[in-house]
């Protein structure tokens, strides 16, 4: 027993819950109302003792307070170590500014450049480029433009508009570099070669793809969606720290005021998150950067990932997605595709949201739960704008 003369301290509210916490975790009773309680539970061997459907709560800087549902066990690996158990987690909601009423939507990608200028281009230089076939109103053949002012090494050239319509309507815009928001200049798009005195190439081989010029490209990795959601740009904004993934890319304009999504959760998060080796499949059309695009499975690896295409729908976008799982919840709904649709926190009406698997059989298109049809499998534009209900793992 104290003397009268030592001093008393009252305990202080969380650290009474804590030792309760971990009263009951020695006894095998997680909480699973707390990310602390589920990660010991996983790190201590009981992940099992963690039923699916259970939520927790965290807070996010920029989106408030983010409902966490788990999902599946063991069914995502941790990169390099495909042992370690891990429990996948699903944003309960569709993200939206502190648990508003409307769903926040984001673009998958920005439209890219048709090519990237990797020596000085003179003003006064023709510059021819080549369609090789017909698609869409781009009609096969020669085109050139010859720019007034000099163009730098590194700047960007893109197509004007946005959307298909005939070459010689359009202009050839130059951007600095990929982060550039605006055009430093624009040059009429002039069919046949002009007597060119320099050849830049030709469409879907030295140049870009052509849709992916028009609705940015539908590999996740190379997304500026899958860069914001695992983009730590503490007090800053993603425009500092966006990366070009390919030599076509182009940063999506609202980084310039937007924070990365993994930056925006606590340290103590943070530390439960498993980096994981995130499963997909390429199109069949068009690749950069070393992939082919066979429609097979590749890995890529991020905090933050989307849902695929399997593990909502149960179906394969390829015969290579077959190595996915469908989540339990999702096969054990009724049969309405109705019950796949999200919706913000306060809202009445559910929104569109991302799926991260390509539509195989395009260069742009990606797959989405579509509000319209009662939550059918559909694919969009990767230019458009979207929901999103992220999942990361546990571990």
């Amino acid at each position: 027993m104290s003397s009268p003369n030592t001093p008393f301290y009252p305990m202080d509210h969380d650290d009474a819950l804590d030792i309760i916490q971990a009263i009951n975790e020695a006894s095998g009773q997680y909480d699973t109302m707390s990310a602390r309680s589920i990660v010991n539970a996983i790190r201590s061997g009981n992940g099992d003792k963690i039923p699916n459907g259970s939520i927790f709560k965290e807070t996010h800087a920029v989106y408030g307070d983010i409902y966490f549902i788990t999902r599946a066990h063991n069914q995502h690996k941790v990169a390099g170590d495909s042992t370690r158990p891990t429990i996948t987690i699903e944003s309960l909601y569709l993200l939206s500014t502190n648990g508003g009423t409307s769903a926040a939507t984001f673009q998958y990608d920005r439209p890219e450049a048709f090519a990237s200028v990797d020596e000085a281009i003179p003003a006064n230089t023709v510059c021819k480029f080549t369609v090789v076939s017909t698609g869409g109103s781009w009609t096969a053949g020669d085109y050139h433009f010859t720019p007034t002012a000099n163009i730098a090494a590194g700047s960007k050239l893109l197509i004007s508009g946005n959307q298909d319509a005939a070459l010689t309507s359009r202009k050839v815009q130059v951007f600095a570099d990929g982060k550039a928001s605006s055009a430093s200049a624009s040059y009429d798009i002039v069919s046949g070669d002009g007597d060119a005195t320099l050849d830049l190439g030709s469409w879907d081989s030295t140049l870009n793809h052509r849709t992916r010029i028009l609705y940015g490209s539908n590999n996740e990795e190379q997304s500026n969606f899958f860069q914001f959601l695992n983009g730590d740009s503490g007090s800053g904004y993603m425009s500092s720290i966006w990366q070009p993934k390919t030599k076509f890319d182009m940063m999506d304009t609202s980084f310039t005021s937007k924070k990365g999504f993994l930056g925006g959760f606590s340290d103590e998060f943070r530390s439960y998150l498993g980096l994981c080796a995130i499963p997909n499949v390429t199109n069949t059309v068009y690749e950069t950067n070393g992939y082919t695009a066979d429609g097979k499975a590749y890995s890529y690896n991020g905090y933050f990932f989307l849902p695929s295409r399997k593990e909502i729908y149960g179906s394969n976008e390829t015969e290579y997605e077959a190595g996915e799982t469908q989540f339990d919840y999702y096969a054990t709904l009724g049969t309405t595709n109705a019950d796949k649709l999200k919706y913000a926190q306060k809202a009445s009406s559910p929104t569109t949201y991302w799926l991260r698997t390509p539509n195989a059989s395009g260069a742009i298109t990606v797959r989405i739960c579509y509000r319209g049809s009662g939550g059918a499998l559909y694919s969009g534009y990767a230019s458009v704008a979207c929901g999103a209900a992220p999942l990361a793992i546990l571990a």
